[in-house]
């Protein structure tokens, strides 16, 4: 009878588990496209302002699919920084964005500079802006928002009538984001 030395058995084991990649590894071979980084991290365009408070007005437009809104986004100051990230996914886009300040709130104020890449906005201050700085902008924007194809498992814009013929219209963001019906830290 032959009998095994387990003692050999072991090391043999451990080695041959080391060449089998671990999920972590394989997770960390995967590489991301720009956009996925810009969705998915924070950049120092995020890092800088603390989000306070939304207010977001909104025109439906059933007849034809589409939106046209405003969102004011009330901020605070943690870094100093003139660069803003603010999220919009394709098709939307922006139209136009104001800095107000207390004395212009719901007024106007300068018109800030804004660029697109794919689904973000780089939304551009005259100068940094100072730390602890209670702030806001008016983001003005418009478009035909992408429609759920399976709501509520797919992300965008249901556009239904009920029994009686209303527009019954719902958003489907959980996953993929609420930027896509309204510009936004997403």
């Amino acid at each position: 009878m032959k009998r095994y030395r387990p003692i050999l058995l072991i090391p043999c084991l451990f080695a041959w588990s080391l060449a089998i990649p671990s999920p972590a590894a394989l997770a960390q071979q995967e590489t991301f496209t720009r956009q996925q980084q810009l969705r998915g991290s924070i950049t120092p365009e995020r890092d800088w302002w603390d989000l306070q408070h939304y207010t977001l007005s909104v025109e439906v437009f059933p007849e034809t699919k589409s939106l046209q809104g405003t969102v004011v986004v009330d901020f605070e100051v943690i870094k100093p920084s003139g660069r803003m990230q603010i999220d919009l996914q394709e098709p939307l886009e922006i139209t136009g964005v104001t800095h107000l300040s207390e004395a212009t709130k719901g007024n106007g104020g300068p018109e800030l500079s804004f660029k697109r890449e794919g689904n973000v906005y780089w939304i551009d201050f005259p100068a940094d802006v100072p730390v602890g700085a209670k702030q806001s902008i008016r983001v003005d924007y418009q478009g035909v928002p992408v429609e759920s194809k399976n709501p509520p498992w797919s992300g965008g814009l249901t556009w239904q009538e009920d029994e009686k013929g209303n527009p019954f219209i719902a958003t489907s963001c959980q996953g993929i984001g609420a930027s896509i019906w309204w510009p936004c830290k997403d």
